[in-house]
């Protein structure tokens, strides 16, 4: 053995490394046969937050969230709080991920790198279906091959046609949602609750947000619908997501969210001052789940796009109780 094989066997034994692959899998339920379209041409959130911004310039003050902090990077922020300057106490940090992260994304590698959750996009409306999350699910729960991830899954909730009745149409994208989850093997123990997506509906560049089509009653009887459906079928209640920039103007304040105080919330705040304190801006005195924080965490290695990262603050045992996820 050559002295450079030997340095290469060296690296082999001592580090992980990560190839992607096409991860190909014709068994994997698609599109075709679920009945149902990819999903494409849709916003990525932070494509979302940047045409909200530049079609309505003037409400810069209004969505303060949108302040991007300095990339997050896995494993390193996970373990030494920057700000305080000490080691990190109490914190369990996951990801969110979507067909925008590419199919490749590096699911496997995230266990190593201090995620120890992972939730992906599954659908959006009734009738589309994200074409990377099979792939992503069906890694993310290789648990025979080491992988130990707490898996979750979304649904992007879109508003619909105006004057169609809201809570038929929150049980229509409900019902599309579970296709998927169920043709995708179903919910385990060990995966996160089911995740409900409602903030901002913009079909295109320069579109108005569609929600403004929906009274505030209207939207709060789509996601109840919505979420009685999915807990009937999959066993578990989602979790709601989404911004206190969005719910207050859109909802009529915060006042609003107290109809959905049987939810836990995956809250998103992306402003420096929450960084900064690590205290969210929640709505209606909300005791939040889940906090997404950041769109722009990156691995402290590697040159993997950025991605989304939200944390839970409080120990492990808490994290289990809350979610009402088993460990492994």
């Amino acid at each position: 053995m050559t002295s450079f094989s030997r340095i290469t066997a060296l690296i082999l034994m001592t580090s992980t490394i990560y190839l992607p692959t096409s991860h190909a899998d014709t068994s994997l339920p698609d599109a075709k046969t679920l009945g149902l379209v990819n999903l494409e041409g849709d916003f990525s959130r932070q494509q979302l937050f940047n045409e909200i911004l530049a079609t309505d310039a003037s409400r810069n003050n209004e969505y303060q969230s949108f302040a991007v902090k300095k990339s997050f990077k896995f494993p390193n922020d996970v373990s030494y709080d920057d700000v305080l300057k000490q080691p990190r106490k109490d914190a369990l940090f996951g990801v969110d991920i979507s067909h925008h992260n590419g199919k490749n994304f590096p699911v496997e590698i995230l266990a190593n790198n201090k995620s120890i959750f992972l939730y992906m996009k599954a659908s959006q409306g009734s009738r589309f279906v994200d074409p990377a999350f099979a792939g992503f699910w069906q890694r993310a729960g290789e648990t025979d091959k080491g992988v130990r991830l707490h898996r979750g899954a979304y649904h992007f909730l879109s508003s619909g046609t105006p004057g169609e009745d809201a809570a038929q149409w929150g049980r229509k994208q409900a019902a599309t949602f579970v296709k998927i989850i169920k043709a995708n093997g179903g919910l385990r123990s060990t995966d996160m609750p089911p995740a409900v997506d409602v903030e901002w509906d913009i079909e295109r560049r320069n579109g108005p947000d569609r929600w403004v089509n929906r009274k505030p009653a209207e939207v709060i009887a789509m996601v109840k619908a919505f979420s009685a459906h999915v807990e009937t079928e999959l066993g578990r209640k989602p979790i709601i997501y989404t911004a206190r920039s969005w719910w207050v103007p859109r909802m009529g304040g915060e006042a609003s969210f107290a109809q959905l105080a049987d939810h836990q919330l995956w809250l998103a705040d992306y402003s420096n001052q929450s960084q900064a304190s690590e205290i969210p801006r929640t709505l209606n005195n909300t005791k939040w789940a889940i906090w997404q924080f950041t769109d722009a965490a990156k691995f402290h290695t590697g040159s993997v796009p950025p991605f989304d990262a939200s944390i839970f603050k409080g120990p492990s045992a808490d994290f289990y109780s809350v979610l009402g996820v088993k460990e492994f």
